[in-house]
């Protein structure tokens, strides 16, 4: 199929999502579609790393889309590239502004049902964010992956330079009031970017998700945390977000630390500014987005 669709070709167009891939979508003068995944070659790890969650995940009834073909060997082509069965629909976050409430509600039900499927696999011997169900773990504690995602915010920030470096010394500051709470998080593995991206939707319903790369070992509460924050740093109501936490049920404690999450995602999508990643320029700064993410960060410290 697609051999068909790729040499009978009538349109193609980028998807507009994603820092790391180059990611199309081709469509044939049938109007059959398929979606051809390309990577810079320096990441053909992480393609077979697609791939292996793929193998690992598609026979436990996760809804990842079929792979069609994939050439991995950079002989052929200069890049590697997987071509992969187009699921009906769009990202969520094209929709949630105009899905009711109750398909809010009906998504969270069946992604946080698909997330427990990923959470009951076998704990991790570390922790962090992981190609492999048996590592390497890039982190002895979760507390390491926390410093390491604040550092890597650090370092953007400082690259950019187009927020404060303030709003990292005060989420760091924070971060070492949950030490005890981090110490008892158990390696649990679980999706992490299953957020309001890679979530495709048609009509009200759960088409699939995409763009499994790895699982992160760790706290499962910290998704929740970057889909609040993609929600409410987009200006969109949080009830999508505030629908996973109801089914997830935290106690007080487990509900602080998942406000310094939202804290420490809430750096991260700053740290993002300013940096082109795969485009051929940075985004435009808005002030309106800045502003948000600051309020969005400043609101969710202890204390």
């Amino acid at each position: 199929m697609a051999a068909t669709i790729l040499a009978d070709v009538a349109t193609v167009r980028r998807f507009a999502t994603g820092q790391r891939h180059f990611v199309y979508e081709a469509v044939s003068h049938k109007g059959d579609a398929v979606v051809v995944r390309a990577s810079r070659r320096e990441d053909v790890a992480v393609a077979r790393n697609a791939l292996y969650w793929s193998a690992q995940l598609r026979p436990r009834d996760l809804p990842l889309p079929e792979v069609l073909h994939a050439d991995l060997s950079l002989e052929r082509h200069p890049f590697p590239f997987v071509v992969l069965e187009r699921l009906p629909g769009r990202d969520l976050g094209d929709l949630v502004g105009d899905l009711p409430q109750e398909a809010l509600v009906g998504l969270a039900r069946r992604l946080s049902a698909l997330q427990a499927i990923v959470t009951a696999l076998p704990l991790g011997q570390g922790y962090g964010f992981t190609p492999r169900l048996d590592g390497p773990f890039p982190n002895a504690t979760w507390s390491e992956t926390i410093a390491g995602q604040l550092a890597r915010s650090r370092r953007r920030i400082r690259d950019a330079a187009v927020v404060s470096e303030s709003h990292a010394d005060r989420v760091e500051s924070a971060a070492a009031l949950f030490q005890d709470t981090f110490a008892t998080v158990q390696p649990v593995p679980f999706l992490h970017d299953i957020t309001t991206k890679n979530v495709i939707v048609d009509g009200e319903r759960l088409s699939g998700i995409v763009d499994v790369d790895d699982v992160c070992f760790g706290d499962p509460l910290f998704l929740v945390a970057l889909i609040r924050v993609a929600l409410l740093a987009n200006g969109r109501d949080p009830a999508y977000a505030d629908a996973w936490l109801d089914i997830l049920r935290p106690d007080e404690e487990q509900r602080a630390v998942q406000d310094f999450y939202v804290a420490l995602f809430s750096l991260d999508f700053m740290a993002e500014l300013g940096h082109r990643f795969n485009k051929a320029r940075p985004d435009p700064v808005e002030t309106t987005y800045v502003e948000r993410l600051s309020r969005l960060l400043e609101a969710h410290l202890p204390g």
